[in-house]
């Protein structure tokens, strides 16, 4: 008897000044590296302490507070972001700043007006989850990524999603005459990879990595969309084949002995698997459980392992995405999550290739500000620059994670 899966949907303190008063308030400044001399020791000491020293003479001079620091290593430079008691002042102490010979360059911290994206729909996609994405896609956009989704078909002719497929296939025997009208598949390949600047509908976590789509699971008038084992075990054979870069599985059900062998191998492989955790199954909820896969809940979904570190939390209500016909609609879940998740990997794999699952996970992990009962909550912009983020991510500490809403079954 065939295993039937089914798809999913599923306080800190913040500071409330406004972040145009406290850049007003705020300079850089910047030292040359030539400070750092070796220690005589030979222990490297030498180097930070001289540094630092230099830095704390200049701020206690000008009775300036230090909020960052960053080396600019193609000018031989070293940055300070540092803000003064009283806006009032910070004419004077440019000027004092400019006088001092230990100083090489001194500004106002300035604004700039983002052009942003064209895309008609982008003001209407989550802040919370896509952030500052124009930002973000400075540093990748998922080009020469490959994502494999599982899961019902997708509209291949939406115009989000159209130059996106580059692969599609039907494995469900009884329902071969439908594929384009499919809304889960499309829905989950729109949060991962719909096109940006084309001057319609939403952008994609990853608009320019390549989805292919393996349709093992069909939809009925209800809504209601599953997979048997045959056609997910057939969809595997042929994506161990074409070893993708990432395998999405927005689904879950009992375990299947041969689909986690498969996965088992696409693994083994280098494919980074991540599939969704359904908060219905209390005990395993397969295949988020295997140790090989990112498995990825919404917020009140604590894991569905004793252990919680194979896991990261996404918030997973109200997430607009491309629906069947050139449309568009709200979705909610950890199906949308898992495709987000999905989205953030290719990110990643774009800015380091060699990057494997264990590291992707640790990254996402690593992103984390805070957690939802003791599940990190995934930070894109930490996620996909790594090391650094504290300095190029510091608009997303005081998001706000909306409430997640009660789960209704299959979304």
């Amino acid at each position: 008897m065939a295993t039937v899966l089914v798809l999913l949907n599923g306080c800190s303190l913040i500071d409330r000044t406004l972040p145009e008063e406290r850049m007003a308030k705020q300079l850089v400044f910047t030292i040359a590296d030539e400070t750092r001399q070796p220690s005589p020791f030979g222990d490297g000491a030498g180097a930070e302490e001289t540094q630092d020293s230099l830095i704390r003479k200049i701020l206690n001079l000008h009775g300036l507070k230090k909020i960052a620091e960053w080396p600019i290593r193609a000018l031989g430079l070293s940055a300070v972001v540092a803000e003064v008691r009283d806006r009032s002042t910070i004419p004077d102490v440019i000027e004092l700043l400019e006088a001092d010979e230990r100083v090489e360059s001194v500004s106002r911290v300035q604004t700039y007006e983002a052009l942003g994206y064209n895309d008609t729909y982008y003001g209407l996609q989550d802040r919370v989850l896509v952030g500052d994405l124009e930002n973000v896609h400075g540093y990748a956009t998922g080009w020469g990524v490959t994502v494999a989704v599982v899961d019902t078909g997708v509209d291949r002719g939406h115009p989000d999603l159209v130059r996106r497929v580059a692969f599609a296939h039907n494995y469900v025997a009884h329902d071969m005459a439908r594929f384009d009208g499919d809304e889960h598949g499309t829905a989950v390949a729109g949060v991962i990879a719909s096109s940006a600047n084309n001057e319609i509908g939403i952008v994609g976590v990853a608009p320019h990595a390549r989805i292919r789509v393996y349709k093992a699971c069909s939809e009925a008038e209800n809504g209601r969309a599953t997979c048997d084992s045959i056609s997910l075990i057939r969809a595997l054979v042929d994506v161990v084949d074409h070893r993708p870069d990432i395998l999405n599985l927005s689904l879950a059900g009992p375990e299947d002995p041969l689909v986690r062998r498969l996965l088992s191998v696409a693994h083994q492989q280098g494919t980074v698997l991540v599939a969704a955790v359904d908060r219905r199954r209390s005990n395993v909820s397969f295949p988020a459980a295997m140790r090989e896969v990112i498995s990825v809940g919404t917020p009140g979904i604590a894991g569905d392992r004793a252990d919680p570190d194979w896991t990261v939390v996404v918030p997973g209500s109200e997430v607009l995405t491309t629906t069947p016909g050139a449309t568009y609609g709200f979705k909610a879940g950890s199906s949308m999550a898992t495709a987000y998740v999905s989205g953030v990997t290719a990110l990643m794999l774009e800015r380091s290739p060699g990057l494997s699952s264990a590291q992707v996970r640790e990254q996402l992990r690593a992103s984390a500000e805070r957690t939802v009962n003791n599940v990190p909550l995934l930070n894109l912009c930490s996620a996909v620059t790594g090391e650094g983020s504290d300095q190029l991510c510091t608009g997303y500490a005081s998001q706000v994670v909306p409430e997640a809403r009660p789960d209704s079954g299959v979304h």
